[in-house]
C-alpha cells in the first residue's frame, strides 16, 4: 500500500512538472511575430530586398552597405506617414550624399504612389522610392503598423528603429545624425 501511494505521488509530481513545462513553453510560442522577426535581425541583420524604383531600375538594399540608409516603411493613405515625410527629404537633402532615403511604400496601387511623390517633387539621387506590392519586404522586416523606420549604419547594421512619427529634422536629429555620418567615414 505504501510503495502504491508513493507510485501515485510521483505520477502526480511528474504531471504536474509536466504542466508547467507546458505552461512555461506555450507563453514562450507566444512571443509577437514582430518580436522574433526583430530579434532574427539583431542575430543575423536585415534581410537583403530588391524593389523596383519608379524609374523601373531594380534597387537592393545591399547595394547601399557604405551609406548609412533610412529604410521608411510608408503608404500615401497613412497620414502620419504623409506628416514625416517632408522631413525625412529635408534630412537627405542635408546630408547631400552621405545618406540614403530608402523609402517602401506600401501603396495598394502604384499610381497612388506616384501622385504621392509627384506632390512632395521628390527629385534627388538619395532618395529611392519603392513599391512594396505583395507587402513581403515589410513582412520580412515585420513591419504591421505604418509609418515605420530603421536606422541603418554601415553593412546595413541597424542603429534604431522607430513605429510611428519621428522628427527627422530636429535639432536633436540633425546631431544624432551628424554623430552616426561622422562615425561611419
Amino acid at each position: 500500500m505504501k510503495s502504491l501511494l508513493l507510485s501515485v505521488l510521483f505520477l502526480a509530481l511528474c504531471g504536474g512538472l509536466f504542466y508547467v513545462s507546458k505552461q512555461r513553453w506555450g507563453i514562450e510560442s507566444n512571443v509577437p511575430e514582430g518580436v522574433k522577426v526583430l530579434n532574427n535581425i539583431e542575430k543575423q541583420g536585415v534581410p537583403n530586398f530588391e524593389l523596383k524604383d519608379m524609374d523601373g531600375n531594380l534597387v537592393k538594399l545591399s547595394d547601399f552597405k557604405d551609406k548609412v540608409v533610412i529604410l521608411n516603411f510608408w503608404a500615401s493613405w497613412c497620414e502620419p506617414c504623409v506628416d514625416e515625410f517632408p522631413t525625412l527629404i529635408k534630412l537627405i537633402k542635408h546630408f547631400k550624399g552621405e545618406m540614403v532615403l530608402i523609402a517602401v511604400s506600401a501603396d495598394h496601387t502604384y499610381s497612388d504612389m506616384e501622385n504621392f511623390i509627384k506632390a512632395f517633387d521628390v527629385k534627388d539621387p538619395y532618395i529611392k522610392i519603392l513599391w512594396d506590392k505583395d507587402k513581403k519586404t515589410a513582412k520580412s522586416f515585420g513591419t504591421t503598423i505604418l509609418p515605420e523606420t530603421y536606422v541603418l549604419g554601415h553593412n546595413l547594421k541597424v542603429l534604431r528603429k522607430i513605429v510611428g512619427v519621428d522628427k527627422w529634422f530636429s535639432t536633436e536629429a540633425l546631431e544624432f545624425f551628424e554623430s552616426v555620418v561622422t562615425s561611419q567615414k
